[in-house]
């Protein structure tokens, strides 16, 4: 059974190529229904930690972690018609090729009650299964913080396809066999949210998942 390996990663200082490229060729393979909405920052989990506990660091503060957003803002030109529905076919070819990829982790926000997430430890290697959905767990608890309705996705890779951006451009041209280097417009928005629905941030690498 494949192993979540990102628990026994270290702290960066800055964020890593790979997962820069990653975020990239996601904008570009899913057609612009997926845009950068924040990938490394220095933080905790949010809904941890308070003046007087201690968090718990978050997995972007070891740069293997991003958040996509599909929220369609015309105005600033991101994101597309339909989002969601093609942000679920172009993860269902992700997860078919999560080891390519190099995908460790996908946290799902929008679904009731909880949202849901998909690991790499719960992929069955014995018997391929479409989108290998059976590492997804729909969560029966509060787990993840803006869930339900949050309308991003959070990913986690590899430390090796984090560190190298070529491997990482190599890997999405074998699986979607598209052009990498036609990116979608990117804008910058104000951070707000409401309650699960979260919108635009400021600088685009200060992820709030």
């Amino acid at each position: 059974m494949p192993v979540y390996k990102v628990p026994g990663y270290s702290v960066v200082t800055e964020p890593l190529p790979g997962t820069v490229e990653w975020v990239k060729q996601a904008n570009i393979t899913s057609g612009g229904a997926v845009w950068n909405n924040g990938h490394y920052a220095m933080r905790n989990i949010r809904g941890t930690g308070t003046d007087t506990t201690r968090g718990v660091i978050s997995n972007h503060a070891k740069g293997i972690a991003m958040d996509l957003s599909y929220r369609r803002i015309e105005a600033k030109k991101l994101g597309v018609p339909n989002a969601r529905i093609k942000t679920l076919t172009w993860l269902n070819t992700v997860l078919d090729n999560y080891e390519l990829l190099g995908v460790q982790c996908v946290l799902d926000y929008y679904p009731d009650n909880f949202g849901r997430g998909w690991r790499v430890d719960r992929v069955d290697g014995l018997q391929k299964k479409a989108h290998n959905h059976q590492a997804w767990v729909s969560y029966a608890r509060p787990t993840i913080h803006g869930a339900p309705g949050g309308d991003w996705l959070h990913i986690e890779i590899t430390l090796g396809m984090a560190n190298n951006a070529e491997r990482v451009k190599a890997a999405f041209q074998q699986v979607f066999a598209v052009s990498n280097t036609t990116e979608q417009p990117l804008a910058t928005v104000a951070d707000t949210t409401k309650g699960g629905q979260r919108r635009g941030r400021p600088t685009g690498n200060k992820p709030t998942t």
